[in-house]
């Protein structure tokens, strides 16, 4: 039999026991129930609801450049891709002389003054009754036939020049080939002007009705963190394209710092609603 000391010692142990398990699940349950609570002082702000969509942004203006005739091929200097051009600016010369020679610019001025001459003798030959009215006429008809060669010689001449077809940047210019022979109809490069760019978006056909002309968007690109991009609608495609259910919207965007390059991927973000100062 145990002695009372021990049964003592074994009641005191299962008492320790008890009183240490309900300590352990009050402690449990203050944790569970315990939900944190932040406060925070209202305020208004505007909020606004977004269609967004993706896209590839486009110059406003592009032009391929060739060339119109063969010949050796002479870049004006400085000319490199990524250089500003404006409208008419030489671009490049082509040395070819026997082409040159077969347009004969200076023979067909100098028959243009002889005919301009001879329609001056005769205009004063028929005041005094010393030519007839169909001599006078065909002298006439000569001038100007004579005036229009000359004029058509110049604007072959002409062709050996190239000049840019309008004014913007420069771009894939083929620099390797100044100095060699290139034939008629060469690429030299491409003129992009996307200090305005525009940006085709496809849509799904429930938001039809959401979109409007002149709608505000908002352009960005995860290239440019800092920088968000204001726009408009320019376009809205009427047609639903039947395999993808899908129409097409067009996004113009002013673009003055050339932020915003050709071929470059962009979010957009079409307002569809906006409220001013909600809570």
């Amino acid at each position: 039999m145990m002695s009372p000391m021990h049964i003592r010692m074994i009641v005191s142990l299962v008492l320790l026991m008890i009183t240490l398990g309900c300590g352990g699940r009050d402690d449990e349950q203050v944790a569970e129930l315990t939900i944190p609570v932040r406060i925070e002082q209202v305020s208004r702000e505007d909020i606004a609801a977004y269609i967004s969509a993706t896209g590839t942004v486009k110059a406003r203006h592009e032009e391929a450049v060739v060339t119109e005739v063969e010949g050796l091929l002479n870049l004006s200097s400085g000319l490199k891709s990524g250089s500003f051009v404006q409208s008419g600016q030489l671009l490049a010369e082509l040395d070819n002389p026997e082409y040159l020679l077969d347009v004969r610019v200076e023979s067909q001025k100098l028959a243009m003054d002889n005919a301009r001459r001879e329609l001056e003798k005769k205009d004063a030959l028929y005041s005094e009754g010393g030519v007839t009215e169909n001599e006078l006429e065909t002298a006439r008809r000569s001038a100007l036939d004579a005036k229009l060669n000359y004029e058509t010689a110049l604007l072959k001449a002409e062709k050996i020049r190239v000049h840019a077809p309008l004014s913007g940047i420069v771009t894939g210019l083929k620099n390797n080939a100044d100095g060699t022979r290139v034939a008629a109809r060469f690429q030299l490069c491409t003129i992009m002007d996307y200090a305005t760019v525009h940006i085709p978006v496809k849509l799904p056909n429930t938001d039809l009705g959401s979109i409007r002309i002149n709608q505000e968007v908002l352009i960005s690109n995860y290239a440019l963190p800092d920088d968000l991009f204001k726009g408009t609608i320019q376009t809205i495609d009427p047609t639903i394209d039947p395999q993808t259910r899908t129409f097409t919207v067009t996004i113009q965007a002013a673009n003055p710092q050339s932020r915003l390059r050709p071929g470059m991927f962009v979010k957009t973000d079409i307002v569809r609603e906006e409220h001013e100062q909600a809570v």
